[in-house]
C-alpha cells in the first residue's frame, strides 16, 4: 500500500513538473518597455561584427528579439556553463528600434516584423528559385538578400563581463545557420570569445558561415 502511495505521488509530481515546464515554454513573449541600453547595444554590435559576412548581400533584422530558450538556443545548457549568470525572465524580449541601427552598425540591414519576415523568407526561399529555373549561386544570392537575421536575448553574467548571445539567419528552408555567440569584456569593448551550437543548413555555403562548420 504504501509502495503503491509512493508511486502515484511521484507520478503526480511528474506530471505537475511536466505541465509546469510545458506552461513556460508556451508562455507568450513579453515586450520589455524599456529601451535597450548602451551595454546590450554595445554587445549586440559585437555579435554582428564577428557573425555578418561583409560580402552577403544586406538582409533583414527583425525588430524583436528572441527570449531566452528559444528554439535553437543553447545559452544556458552549453553556452553558460561556467558561468555565473545573471536571473532574467525567461519570456522577456527587447524590441529593437530604428534609432539603433546605427549603433549596432547594422544600418545595412532593414528592420521588420518577424511575421512579415519569415513570410519574405518564404517568398524568396532559394528552393523555389531553383524550382523556377533561377542558378544555385542566384537562388542562393537572392534568398541571402531577403533573408531574416534574428537576435536572441542577451544572458550577462553576474560581473557583466560576459555575455552570451543566440542568433539565426534563415533564408530559406535549407537555407539558413546560427548558433551562440560567447563574448567578454575588454578595455577595447566586447569582444567574441568563443561560440557553441552551431549550425548550417545543408544548401548554404559553408564560407558564408562563422567558422565554416555545417551541421548536414
Amino acid at each position: 500500500m504504501r509502495a503503491s502511495c509512493a508511486f502515484l505521488a511521484l507520478c503526480l509530481a511528474f506530471f505537475v513538473s511536466t505541465a509546469a515546464i510545458r506552461g513556460q515554454n508556451d508562455a507568450k513573449p513579453v515586450v520589455s518597455p524599456d529601451p535597450l541600453t548602451s551595454e546590450q547595444l554595445a554587445v549586440y554590435r559585437a555579435v554582428l561584427v564577428a557573425w555578418t559576412d561583409r560580402d552577403a548581400p544586406p538582409g533583414n533584422l527583425a525588430n524583436r528579439t528572441t527570449p531566452l530558450g528559444a528554439p535553437g538556443s543553447t545559452n544556458d545548457a552549453e553556452c553558460g556553463k561556467g558561468l555565473d549568470l545573471e536571473p532574467q525572465p525567461p519570456t522577456l524580449i527587447h524590441q529593437i528600434l530604428p534609432g539603433d541601427l546605427a549603433s549596432l552598425g547594422a544600418q545595412k540591414y532593414k528592420l521588420i516584423d518577424p511575421e512579415l519576415g519569415a513570410q519574405e523568407v518564404r517568398k524568396n526561399d532559394p528552393e523555389r528559385s531553383m524550382r523556377s529555373g533561377s542558378s544555385v549561386d542566384d537562388a542562393v544570392r537572392n534568398g541571402f538578400a531577403h533573408g531574416l537575421l534574428t537576435l536572441g536575448e542577451i544572458r550577462f553574467d553576474k560581473s557583466h563581463t560576459r555575455a552570451i548571445v543566440a542568433l539565426s539567419f534563415v533564408c530559406g528552408s535549407l537555407c539558413g545557420h546560427g548558433g551562440t555567440i560567447i563574448l567578454k569584456k575588454t578595455e577595447s569593448g566586447w569582444q567574441k570569445s568563443g561560440a557553441c551550437g552551431m549550425w548550417i543548413s545543408q544548401t548554404t555555403p559553408a564560407s558564408r558561415c562563422p567558422d565554416g562548420k555545417s551541421s548536414g
